[in-house]
């Protein structure tokens, strides 16, 4: 299938896709469709808490990422209303879930497109000035870490806030085999810190409920668990088989949308010259995986 009919989502005018009239019908419709969400998902979901939000003015809801589930899992634990910003095209236009997306209200953006993360980000001002709430994944892609409860954030979410007054009111969901967990944590005023602050206490808010979830519900023997390299392989056939799941999984738009600190030198880019060198007499000391 293709639907061709959501196109004009990609439009780069900020009102496209966001009338007053879809805005109320959507309003109408969610609870129909938040109550048949748990019938199309081959996991439980088990809401752990829901901490007070006020539902007399819009919200900006931060949502952890990383698994197939988690989009539709958190517009179950937020129970209302929004628009969820969604950088999975092919998914989208290609699979039944882009209409479902679509009906519960949606807003796209080409993560590889300047232009249209520009204007997303004005439709998602344009969603909240209306008085809808939004959905925001500030990961950008799932957060594929083996060891970071929520990888690094956007600032985008930051900016919304500033631009409109909304609160930002943090989520988090976790899978352990047939279950996903869930928290709505307290909302907050991103904008009483600077930008940078701001977005590193909603990225310690999102680790702290997630790794309570982990705490909570994952429990396993230190030693059942692989070491070193077989470690590694473990971690890559989980993540690959999280990825197979997704029928039309953005692969190579994955790869390219992680949000990227460059005040921080990843372990990948630190070694990557050695890729490119050419071993000598003088130099085969760095390729001596003893030292």
């Amino acid at each position: 299938m293709y639907n061709r009919f959501l196109k004009y989502l990609l439009d780069n005018d900020s009102k496209a896709g966001l009338s007053k009239a879809g805005y109320v019908i959507r309003k109408i419709i969610n609870p129909a469709i938040r109550f048949g969400i748990p019938f199309t998902t081959k996991t439980k979901l088990v809401i752990v808490r829901r901490e007070y939000v006020p539902k007399d003015m819009p919200v900006i809801f931060a949502a952890t990422h990383g698994f197939k589930e988690d989009i539709v899992d958190t517009l179950v634990v937020i129970d209302r209303q929004a628009y969820i910003l969604i950088g999975s095209l092919s998914q989208i236009f290609h699979a039944i879930e882009g209409v479902s997306a679509w009906a519960a209200g949606t807003i796209l953006v080409d993560r590889l497109n300047k232009e249209s993360r520009r204007a997303s980000k004005e439709k998602m001002i344009h969603a909240v000035n209306m008085g809808a709430n939004v959905i925001i994944f500030p990961e950008g892609t799932w957060n594929k870490s083996p060891n970071q409860m929520a990888s690094g954030l956007f600032p985008g979410v930051y900016d919304i806030a500033k631009a409109t007054g909304a609160l930002v009111a943090p989520v988090a969901t976790h899978r352990d085999g047939e279950y996903v967990y869930g928290i709505l944590e307290q909302a907050f005023d991103i904008t009483k810190y600077d930008r940078a602050e701001g977005v590193a206490v909603l990225r310690d808010k999102l680790s702290t409920m997630r790794y309570e979830l982990m705490d909570n519900y994952s429990h396993i023997e230190r030693a059942a668990l692989p070491f070193g390299e077989e470690a590694e392989r473990y971690w890559n056939t989980f993540i690959d088989d999280l990825m197979h799941e997704v029928e039309f999984y953005d692969y190579e738009d994955e790869l390219h949308t992680k949000f990227v600190d460059k005040s921080i030198t990843e372990p990948e880019d630190a070694f990557a010259h050695l890729a490119e060198l050419k071993p000598n007499r003088n130099n085969a000391f760095l390729l001596n995986k003893r030292l």
